[in-house]
Protein backbone atom coordinates (compact mmCIF):
# COMPACT_ATOMS: atom_id res chain seq x y z
CA UNK A 1 0.00 0.00 0.00
CA UNK A 2 1.34 3.32 -1.42
CA UNK A 3 1.46 6.22 1.58
CA UNK A 4 0.85 9.86 0.63
CA UNK A 5 4.15 12.28 1.03
CA UNK A 6 4.78 13.89 3.99
CA UNK A 7 1.91 15.66 5.00
CA UNK A 8 4.17 19.37 5.06
CA UNK A 9 2.48 22.52 7.04
CA UNK A 10 0.02 24.39 4.99
CA UNK A 11 1.41 27.90 4.46
CA UNK A 12 4.01 28.55 1.46
CA UNK A 13 6.08 30.42 4.43
CA UNK A 14 6.21 27.15 6.43
CA UNK A 15 6.63 24.73 3.39
CA UNK A 16 9.78 27.24 2.57
CA UNK A 17 11.52 27.45 6.22
CA UNK A 18 11.05 23.04 6.54
CA UNK A 19 13.12 23.32 3.38
CA UNK A 20 15.53 25.86 4.56
CA UNK A 21 15.71 24.41 7.72
CA UNK A 22 17.18 20.94 5.96
CA UNK A 23 19.34 22.37 3.51
CA UNK A 24 20.84 24.46 6.22
CA UNK A 25 24.17 22.16 6.99
CA UNK A 26 24.79 21.28 3.25
CA UNK A 27 27.72 22.63 1.29
CA UNK A 28 26.42 20.96 -1.88
CA UNK A 29 22.91 19.56 -3.09
CA UNK A 30 22.18 18.09 -6.61
CA UNK A 31 19.05 18.53 -7.92
CA UNK A 32 18.34 15.84 -10.30
CA UNK A 33 15.74 15.56 -13.00
CA UNK A 34 14.67 11.78 -14.24
CA UNK A 35 15.37 10.95 -17.65
CA UNK A 36 15.48 13.30 -20.18
CA UNK A 37 15.00 16.65 -19.01
CA UNK A 38 11.74 18.32 -20.19
CA UNK A 39 10.85 22.04 -19.77
CA UNK A 40 9.03 22.12 -16.42
CA UNK A 41 11.93 19.70 -14.87
CA UNK A 42 14.56 22.29 -15.81
CA UNK A 43 12.82 25.02 -14.91
CA UNK A 44 12.10 24.01 -11.51
CA UNK A 45 15.34 22.67 -11.18
CA UNK A 46 16.62 25.94 -11.94
CA UNK A 47 14.13 27.62 -9.16
CA UNK A 48 15.02 25.39 -6.58
CA UNK A 49 18.83 26.47 -7.14
CA UNK A 50 18.24 30.01 -6.92
CA UNK A 51 16.61 29.51 -3.73
CA UNK A 52 18.82 27.51 -2.26
CA UNK A 53 22.57 28.59 -3.73
CA UNK A 54 24.33 30.68 -1.38
CA UNK A 55 28.17 31.74 -0.92
CA UNK A 56 29.06 29.31 1.17
CA UNK A 57 26.22 26.25 -0.59
CA UNK A 58 26.89 24.99 -3.93
CA UNK A 59 23.72 23.44 -5.78
CA UNK A 60 24.29 21.87 -8.78
CA UNK A 61 21.66 20.63 -11.79
CA UNK A 62 21.70 17.22 -13.40
CA UNK A 63 19.69 15.06 -15.55
CA UNK A 64 20.42 11.04 -15.72
CA UNK A 65 19.15 10.46 -19.44
CA UNK A 66 19.83 12.85 -22.41
CA UNK A 67 18.61 15.99 -24.41
CA UNK A 68 15.56 15.28 -26.46
CA UNK A 69 13.62 17.48 -27.99
CA UNK A 70 15.56 20.57 -29.98
CA UNK A 71 13.10 23.04 -27.96
CA UNK A 72 15.01 21.74 -24.38
CA UNK A 73 18.54 22.05 -25.90
CA UNK A 74 17.29 25.64 -27.29
CA UNK A 75 15.79 26.22 -23.69
CA UNK A 76 19.35 25.18 -21.75
CA UNK A 77 21.37 27.24 -23.90
CA UNK A 78 19.71 30.65 -24.31
CA UNK A 79 18.15 30.51 -20.98
CA UNK A 80 21.60 29.39 -19.30
CA UNK A 81 19.95 26.47 -17.24
CA UNK A 82 23.24 25.16 -16.04
CA UNK A 83 22.43 21.32 -16.39
CA UNK A 84 24.43 18.33 -17.90
CA UNK A 85 24.61 14.85 -17.01
CA UNK A 86 25.08 13.17 -13.79
CA UNK A 87 26.45 9.41 -13.02
CA UNK A 88 25.32 7.49 -10.18
CA UNK A 89 28.84 7.69 -8.47
CA UNK A 90 28.72 11.94 -9.23
CA UNK A 91 25.21 11.63 -7.25
CA UNK A 92 26.55 10.02 -4.24
CA UNK A 93 28.67 13.05 -3.61
CA UNK A 94 25.83 15.11 -2.50
CA UNK A 95 25.03 16.37 1.06
CA UNK A 96 21.62 16.27 -0.06
CA UNK A 97 20.17 14.79 -3.45
CA UNK A 98 16.44 16.60 -4.40
CA UNK A 99 14.45 15.62 -7.18
CA UNK A 100 11.99 17.79 -9.23
CA UNK A 101 9.14 16.97 -11.27
CA UNK A 102 9.53 13.65 -10.33
CA UNK A 103 9.68 11.02 -7.27
CA UNK A 104 12.10 8.05 -6.03
CA UNK A 105 10.26 5.40 -7.73
CA UNK A 106 10.59 6.94 -11.11
CA UNK A 107 14.41 5.79 -11.00
CA UNK A 108 14.13 2.60 -12.84
CA UNK A 109 17.56 2.45 -14.51
CA UNK A 110 19.40 4.98 -12.55
CA UNK A 111 20.58 3.57 -8.94
CA UNK A 112 19.39 6.92 -7.02
CA UNK A 113 21.64 6.65 -4.01
CA UNK A 114 19.10 8.61 -2.08
CA UNK A 115 16.28 11.26 -1.84
CA UNK A 116 16.07 13.97 0.81
CA UNK A 117 14.26 16.46 -1.16
CA UNK A 118 11.04 15.62 -3.72
CA UNK A 119 9.03 18.89 -4.86
CA UNK A 120 6.34 17.03 -7.53
CA UNK A 121 2.99 17.71 -9.02
CA UNK A 122 2.94 13.77 -10.09
CA UNK A 123 0.08 11.73 -7.80
CA UNK A 124 2.14 10.57 -4.76
CA UNK A 125 4.17 7.15 -5.64
CA UNK A 126 6.38 6.97 -2.71
CA UNK A 127 6.53 4.34 -0.57
CA UNK A 128 8.39 5.87 1.91
CA UNK A 129 8.53 9.97 2.36
CA UNK A 130 11.81 11.84 2.31
CA UNK A 131 12.93 13.87 4.79
CA UNK A 132 10.89 16.79 2.97
CA UNK A 133 8.17 15.94 0.41
CA UNK A 134 5.98 18.41 -1.55
CA UNK A 135 3.68 16.57 -3.85
CA UNK A 136 0.70 18.68 -5.00
CA UNK A 137 -1.37 16.69 -8.13
CA UNK A 138 -3.48 19.57 -7.50
CA UNK A 139 -0.92 21.72 -9.57
CA UNK A 140 -0.58 20.62 -13.43
CA UNK A 141 3.28 21.42 -13.24
CA UNK A 142 6.05 21.66 -10.53
CA UNK A 143 6.75 25.10 -12.35
CA UNK A 144 3.78 26.64 -10.64
CA UNK A 145 4.72 25.07 -7.13
CA UNK A 146 8.23 26.41 -7.12
CA UNK A 147 6.84 29.65 -8.21
CA UNK A 148 5.02 29.69 -4.88
CA UNK A 149 8.14 28.59 -3.40
CA UNK A 150 10.37 31.50 -5.07
CA UNK A 151 7.85 34.43 -3.78
CA UNK A 152 7.76 33.15 -0.48
CA UNK A 153 11.11 33.48 -0.26
CA UNK A 154 11.58 36.81 -1.69
CA UNK A 155 14.51 36.29 -4.65
CA UNK A 156 14.60 38.38 -7.12
CA UNK A 157 12.83 37.28 -10.18
CA UNK A 158 14.83 37.69 -13.47
CA UNK A 159 13.60 37.36 -16.74
CA UNK A 160 15.48 34.01 -17.46
CA UNK A 161 13.81 32.27 -14.40
CA UNK A 162 10.14 34.17 -14.98
CA UNK A 163 10.59 32.89 -18.63
CA UNK A 164 11.62 29.38 -17.62
CA UNK A 165 8.98 28.81 -15.32
CA UNK A 166 5.84 30.38 -17.24
CA UNK A 167 7.25 28.01 -20.24
CA UNK A 168 7.32 24.77 -18.00
CA UNK A 169 3.57 25.62 -16.86
CA UNK A 170 3.16 26.43 -20.85
CA UNK A 171 3.81 22.36 -21.79
CA UNK A 172 2.37 21.01 -19.13
CA UNK A 173 -0.76 23.12 -19.47
CA UNK A 174 -1.01 22.15 -23.12
CA UNK A 175 -0.81 25.57 -24.17
CA UNK A 176 -2.74 26.88 -21.00
CA UNK A 177 -5.98 24.43 -22.56
CA UNK A 178 -5.85 22.34 -19.26
CA UNK A 179 -7.95 22.55 -15.94
CA UNK A 180 -5.74 24.91 -14.53
CA UNK A 181 -5.74 24.78 -10.58
CA UNK A 182 -5.90 28.23 -8.51
CA UNK A 183 -2.26 27.90 -7.77
CA UNK A 184 -0.98 27.75 -11.58
CA UNK A 185 -3.38 30.91 -12.22
CA UNK A 186 -1.68 32.80 -9.58
CA UNK A 187 2.07 31.25 -11.56
CA UNK A 188 0.80 32.37 -14.82
CA UNK A 189 -0.53 35.76 -13.25
CA UNK A 190 2.92 36.30 -11.81
CA UNK A 191 5.47 35.04 -14.08
CA UNK A 192 4.13 36.74 -17.12
CA UNK A 193 5.03 40.33 -16.01
CA UNK A 194 8.83 39.10 -16.32
CA UNK A 195 8.49 36.68 -18.57
CA UNK A 196 10.42 37.62 -22.02
CA UNK A 197 7.47 36.74 -24.84
CA UNK A 198 10.06 36.70 -27.60
CA UNK A 199 12.33 33.75 -26.13
CA UNK A 200 9.34 31.51 -25.00
CA UNK A 201 8.22 32.15 -28.60
CA UNK A 202 11.57 31.22 -30.07
CA UNK A 203 11.35 27.85 -27.52
CA UNK A 204 8.23 27.28 -28.73
CA UNK A 205 9.80 27.54 -32.32
CA UNK A 206 12.25 25.08 -31.69
CA UNK A 207 10.24 21.42 -31.14
CA UNK A 208 11.34 19.82 -34.19
CA UNK A 209 14.32 18.73 -35.88
CA UNK A 210 14.46 17.55 -39.47
CA UNK A 211 15.21 14.22 -38.34
CA UNK A 212 12.19 13.90 -36.47
CA UNK A 213 9.68 14.76 -38.85
CA UNK A 214 10.91 10.86 -40.29
CA UNK A 215 9.23 9.81 -37.46
CA UNK A 216 5.92 11.49 -38.24
CA UNK A 217 6.12 9.84 -41.79
CA UNK A 218 6.71 6.29 -40.50
CA UNK A 219 3.60 7.32 -37.69
CA UNK A 220 1.41 8.53 -40.25
CA UNK A 221 2.07 5.28 -42.58
CA UNK A 222 1.32 2.93 -39.47
CA UNK A 223 -1.58 4.54 -38.10
CA UNK A 224 -5.05 2.76 -37.12
CA UNK A 225 -7.88 4.64 -36.23
CA UNK A 226 -10.58 2.76 -34.88
CA UNK A 227 -13.74 4.15 -32.86
CA UNK A 228 -11.76 7.59 -31.51
CA UNK A 229 -8.47 5.64 -30.79
CA UNK A 230 -5.44 6.26 -33.04
CA UNK A 231 -2.93 3.94 -32.31
CA UNK A 232 1.04 3.92 -33.98
CA UNK A 233 3.81 1.77 -33.37
CA UNK A 234 7.00 3.51 -34.51
CA UNK A 235 9.73 0.30 -34.54
CA UNK A 236 12.89 1.85 -33.56
CA UNK A 237 13.17 5.59 -32.08
CA UNK A 238 16.32 6.93 -30.72
CA UNK A 239 14.75 8.60 -28.00
CA UNK A 240 11.73 8.58 -25.72
CA UNK A 241 10.49 12.19 -27.04
CA UNK A 242 9.58 11.05 -30.21
CA UNK A 243 7.00 9.32 -29.16
CA UNK A 244 5.79 11.69 -26.95
CA UNK A 245 5.76 14.99 -29.84
CA UNK A 246 4.18 12.74 -32.16
CA UNK A 247 1.24 11.81 -29.58
CA UNK A 248 0.81 15.48 -28.78
CA UNK A 249 0.23 15.91 -32.63
CA UNK A 250 -2.26 12.61 -32.91
CA UNK A 251 -4.59 13.90 -30.27
CA UNK A 252 -5.38 17.17 -31.95
CA UNK A 253 -6.62 15.00 -34.92
CA UNK A 254 -10.67 15.32 -35.37
CA UNK A 255 -12.68 12.54 -33.60
CA UNK A 256 -9.41 11.02 -32.02
CA UNK A 257 -10.38 10.65 -28.20
CA UNK A 258 -7.44 8.68 -27.42
CA UNK A 259 -3.64 8.55 -28.95
CA UNK A 260 -1.49 6.21 -28.18
CA UNK A 261 1.85 5.70 -29.44
CA UNK A 262 4.82 2.97 -28.86
CA UNK A 263 8.35 2.68 -29.86
CA UNK A 264 11.21 1.21 -29.24
CA UNK A 265 14.26 2.74 -27.32
CA UNK A 266 17.04 0.87 -27.09
CA UNK A 267 16.07 -2.42 -25.22
CA UNK A 268 12.66 -0.84 -23.35
CA UNK A 269 9.08 -0.76 -25.28
CA UNK A 270 7.84 2.73 -24.32
CA UNK A 271 3.92 3.84 -24.66
CA UNK A 272 2.76 7.48 -24.63
CA UNK A 273 -0.85 8.22 -24.09
CA UNK A 274 -2.84 11.26 -24.49
CA UNK A 275 -6.80 11.92 -24.57
CA UNK A 276 -9.09 14.45 -24.75
CA UNK A 277 -9.14 15.35 -21.28
CA UNK A 278 -13.29 14.06 -21.03
CA UNK A 279 -13.43 11.93 -18.35
CA UNK A 280 -10.39 9.70 -19.03
CA UNK A 281 -7.32 9.30 -16.43
CA UNK A 282 -4.65 8.68 -19.05
CA UNK A 283 -2.35 8.10 -15.82
CA UNK A 284 -4.63 5.39 -14.23
CA UNK A 285 -4.57 3.78 -16.88
CA UNK A 286 -1.15 3.38 -17.79
CA UNK A 287 -0.63 2.17 -14.31
CA UNK A 288 -3.36 0.28 -14.03
CA UNK A 289 -1.72 -1.39 -17.99
CA UNK A 290 1.58 -1.87 -16.96
CA UNK A 291 2.60 -0.94 -14.00
CA UNK A 292 3.53 -4.74 -12.25
CA UNK A 293 5.67 -4.85 -15.07
CA UNK A 294 7.40 -1.42 -15.70
CA UNK A 295 7.15 2.60 -14.99
CA UNK A 296 4.59 3.67 -15.53
CA UNK A 297 2.28 6.99 -14.87
CA UNK A 298 0.99 10.45 -15.49
CA UNK A 299 -1.84 13.05 -15.33
CA UNK A 300 -5.58 13.10 -16.48
CA UNK A 301 -4.89 13.27 -20.25
CA UNK A 302 -1.49 12.53 -20.14
CA UNK A 303 0.35 9.31 -19.38
CA UNK A 304 3.43 7.07 -20.29
CA UNK A 305 4.79 3.95 -19.47
CA UNK A 306 8.26 2.03 -20.16
CA UNK A 307 8.63 -1.38 -19.87
CA UNK A 308 11.94 -3.86 -20.81
CA UNK A 309 12.24 -6.54 -22.91
CA UNK A 310 13.32 -9.18 -19.98
CA UNK A 311 9.46 -8.22 -18.47
CA UNK A 312 7.48 -8.25 -21.77
CA UNK A 313 5.04 -11.82 -21.20
CA UNK A 314 5.29 -14.86 -23.71
CA UNK A 315 8.91 -14.50 -24.96
CA UNK A 316 7.83 -11.24 -26.88
CA UNK A 317 10.70 -9.55 -29.14
CA UNK A 318 10.48 -5.78 -29.59
CA UNK A 319 11.59 -6.29 -33.57
CA UNK A 320 7.87 -8.49 -33.37
CA UNK A 321 5.88 -5.27 -34.17
CA UNK A 322 2.21 -6.82 -34.81
CA UNK A 323 2.98 -8.70 -31.81
CA UNK A 324 3.70 -5.81 -29.33
CA UNK A 325 0.80 -3.75 -30.91
CA UNK A 326 -1.72 -6.62 -29.76
CA UNK A 327 0.46 -6.67 -26.22
CA UNK A 328 0.10 -2.87 -26.17
CA UNK A 329 -3.49 -2.65 -26.56
CA UNK A 330 -4.72 -5.92 -24.68
CA UNK A 331 -3.17 -4.83 -22.05
CA UNK A 332 -5.40 -0.89 -22.44
CA UNK A 333 -8.40 -2.79 -22.89
CA UNK A 334 -8.43 -5.41 -20.10
CA UNK A 335 -8.07 -1.86 -18.27
CA UNK A 336 -10.63 0.64 -20.33
CA UNK A 337 -13.68 -1.05 -22.85
CA UNK A 338 -12.66 1.58 -25.09
CA UNK A 339 -9.82 -0.44 -26.56
CA UNK A 340 -11.47 -3.61 -27.18
CA UNK A 341 -12.38 -2.20 -30.93
CA UNK A 342 -8.61 -1.73 -31.71
CA UNK A 343 -8.35 -5.05 -29.88
CA UNK A 344 -10.70 -7.26 -32.86
CA UNK A 345 -9.28 -5.61 -35.18
CA UNK A 346 -5.52 -6.22 -34.75
CA UNK A 347 -6.61 -10.45 -34.03
CA UNK A 348 -6.29 -12.33 -37.08
CA UNK A 349 -9.44 -12.78 -39.39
Amino acid sequence: MRKKANSLPLTPRQRLDALMALAGPARKIRVIIYANPDPDALASALALKAILDTDTRKVEIGYTGAIGRPENAWMIKHLRIPAAPVTEAEAGDADLIAVVDAQPQFFKDFALPRCDIVIDHHPPMMEKAPPFADVRPDFLATSSIMAEYLRAAGVRLTKRLASALFYGIKVDSRHFMANLGPGDVDAIRWLRKKADRDVVRRIDFSQFSRETLDYFSIALVRRRFVKGVMLSHLGPVPMTDVCVQIADFLIRVAHVRWAVVTGVVGDRLVVVFRNDGLKKDAGFLARSAFGKIGSAGGHKDMGRAEISQKDLPGGLLLTDNLGVERFVVGALAAVDPAFSPVLRALRPR
